[in-house]
């Protein structure tokens, strides 16, 4: 601080020292006999400010983990001739009855052909609801992704081999739309040598794990 600054300090103090009035009795009869002592209280006060202004900032809910290229697709998906139990010859072992009545009851969700894109994923870094987390990935925009992505990254590790996809027991989660133009969260985890799939409401109480993985379009995509 220069010699210049002091004065003006000073003055602004007198200015403002109404705000003096919000300390105790004795803690003001302590800074009065303890001058030079209240002040370096002071000056570590201001130099901290800085530091805990950071602390205040709420911890981000995601841990970004990498990218994945998704090639362009040259057919509709259908979602019913896709997602089909092992038993049916698909490459499932579960599908719940959200996932089901939402994008494959009678003829199912039908997705168009789709361009090239770059979908993030991410770690979940604490237990969170579907809002926070749709938040801080941009908004329902740069959340949303398609069952078609989703589904060619299953494929893709069928047999439960290491990839992009969690194969430990840990979500995936998806931002999807369903058939009726709804936003939902579809989940598919391994489990017991088989892909378990299901949905949830946006709005459901239900919070995610730590751990689990949550992918979205890339940033700079719109």
């Amino acid at each position: 601080m220069t010699e210049q600054q002091i004065p003006k300090l000073v003055a602004s103090l007198v200015e403002h020292q109404n705000a003096f009035s919000q300390i105790s009795t004795e803690n003001g009869q302590w800074a009065i006999q303890n001058t030079a002592e209240a002040i370096k209280l002071f000056v570590v006060a201001v130099a901290n400010r800085a530091k805990q202004a950071a602390e205040k900032i709420v911890e981000k809910l995601l841990e970004s983990v990498g990218t994945i290229t998704v090639l362009a697709t040259t057919k509709k998906f259908q979602a019913g001739a896709n997602f089909l139990l092992k038993q049916d010859g698909g490459i499932c072992s579960y599908l719940g009855d959200n996932f089901r009545a939402w994008f494959l009851e009678g003829d199912g969700k039908t997705e168009e052909p789709i361009g090239e894109q770059t979908l993030c994923y991410a770690k979940l870094r604490k237990a969170s609801v579907d809002g926070p987390i749709i938040a801080e990935l941009g908004g329902k925009s740069k959340a949303e992704t398609a069952l078609t992505h989703m589904f060619g990254l299953m494929k893709k590790q069928k047999s439960g081999q290491d990839g992009v996809l969690l194969v430990n027991g840990y979500a995936n989660i998806f931002y999807v739309m369903d058939a009726f133009g709804a936003l939902r969260a579809v989940v598919c985890y391994w489990f017991v040598g088989g892909w378990y799939v299901d949905a949830n409401e946006v709005s459901s109480p239900f919070a995610w794990n730590v751990g689990n993985h949550v992918f979205s379009r890339r940033p700079s995509e719109t």
